[in-house]
């Protein structure tokens, strides 16, 4: 399954996707998002976690 969200930034959104879905029996092959916060830990988390994940653009958060 493809996990698919807006952005990542402290991750606890994707992650309880993740769980959700991995509670239900599933498994999530890649996640994916618009915008990273590469200053917050949530993508790696997400990456930790076992879960590639995609984004499209990377900002340091000084929007």
């Amino acid at each position: 399954m493809l996990l698919v969200d807006d952005l990542v930034a402290t991750g606890g959104t994707m992650q309880a996707g993740i769980e959700l879905i991995r509670r239900l029996g599933g498994e999530v092959a890649e996640a994916c998002a618009i915008l990273e916060f590469t200053d917050l830990p949530g993508a790696a988390n997400i990456r930790a976690a076992g879960v590639p994940l995609f984004t499209l653009l990377q900002n340091d958060g000084a929007l």
